[in-house]
């Protein structure tokens, strides 16, 4: 059982989670056309983000590693049409519109299979929310399972365009506040694909 487990039951009594959440969420709805969307959240928790980008969504599916997390996001869930599963981004087939990563990136150690991954599973948009670059005192309970001490956005831009993304779109989404202020970033990115008869998504516009 890792730590996520353990702090699945109380992780939605955090009112700055909770805030992060709605922030990280308005900057995807805001950022993308007009529509509904099928939705993959990676490393989704209890579903913070996912369930305030329903306004936008076909479906969302959750992944995590933590099985407590998932069963408290599919407790929540009003319908069969948002559901998460305990599985890795390598063991979804299914190709969708939007995918997410919010405050997940920064556990992950191999970004490079991560982005070739993502870039399998959509030919629309993906979003990151995480740390700029820190210290290494985030985390307050240590970093045993932290593969990065945040990030510099331009450098996963240009990473992730080894996997074919582009159309970024960055801006800092929250600041979160703990012994001083770390603030969190949105990064947009978009799939371009030449698979003849793909779907066409449009570029994600700027945001301010």
């Amino acid at each position: 059982m890792n730590r996520f487990d353990h702090e699945a039951k109380d992780w939605d009594k955090s009112a700055r989670r909770q805030a992060l959440a709605k922030a990280v969420a308005k900057g995807i709805i805001d950022a993308v056309p007009p529509g509904k969307y099928e939705i993959l959240d990676i490393g989704c928790g209890t579903g913070l983000v996912s369930y305030n980008l329903i306004p936008i969504a076909k479906k969302i599916v959750g992944i995590d590693t933590s099985a407590a997390m998932v069963e408290e996001f599919n407790k929540k869930s009003p319908s069969p049409q948002i559901q998460a599963f305990q599985k890795s981004l390598r063991e979804c087939g299914k190709s969708f519109d939007i995918l997410v990563a919010s405050m997940t990136l920064h556990h992950i150690q191999d970004l490079e299979e991560f982005f070739e991954e993502a870039a399998k599973r959509t030919n629309g948009y993906l979003f990151i929310a995480d740390l700029w670059s820190e210290d290494g005192t985030f985390h307050d309970r240590g970093n045993e399972d932290v593969y990065h001490f945040g990030f510099d956005p331009h450098y996963l831009a240009k990473l992730s365009s080894r996997s074919g993304f582009e159309g970024v779109t960055l801006y800092t989404i929250y600041q979160i506040q703990k012994h001083r202020n770390f603030p969190v970033f949105l990064l947009g990115l978009q799939k371009i694909s030449e698979s003849p008869g793909a779907r066409r998504y449009p570029s994600v516009p700027p945001l301010r």
